[in-house]
């Protein structure tokens, strides 16, 4: 009787023993798969933070243009304003330099006269003419000086 008695303490204490081992062994994989993700989705947040755009600190608003547009029969009214890193020339009260707003009314004029109605009635045209904006106005002007283009006002006819 005693035998048997020991017998089942053995059985129920090496049941307590697995128990044990399973929580042990749970708590480890679910620690592991709770660092994994972490680090999986951590990792994404600094990737995106990395592409966020930061706004430009200056602007400034050229007058109004109007131009015939590449196909001949429409024409464009558009209001710009550019996104700078720095302030453009010395001009009175912050305004850009005289010597500077020919060139880039000439440019801005250059470019959007190259293109057509159906080119600019698509948000990719838009956003191509903005690109080719800033590229040619960057050359112009120095690098990286435009950082971003900005259409206040866009009306096509």
């Amino acid at each position: 009787m005693a035998a048997k008695k020991a017998g089942t303490e053995g059985a129920s204490g090496g049941g307590k023993s697995k128990t044990i081992i399973f929580l042990v062994v749970g708590v480890v994989v679910g620690a592991v798969i709770a660092l994994g993700a972490s680090t999986v989705i951590l990792g994404k947040n600094k990737g995106e933070k990395k592409e966020e755009k930061t706004l430009p600190e200056h602007t400034i608003e050229l007058e109004e243009f109007v131009v015939n547009l590449a196909d001949g029969s429409h024409y464009a009214k558009v209001s710009i304003a550019l996104g700078l890193e720095k302030p453009l020339g010395a001009g009175e009260e912050g305004k850009l330099a005289p010597s500077l707003l020919a060139p880039i009314r000439d440019t801005v004029i250059t470019v959007l006269s190259s293109k057509t109605m159906s080119q600019l009635t698509q948000s990719e045209g838009k956003e191509k003419l903005k690109e080719e904006l800033k590229e040619k106005l960057n050359s112009l002007l120095g690098k990286e000086a435009v950082k971003e283009v900005y259409f206040t006002s866009l009306t096509l006819q």
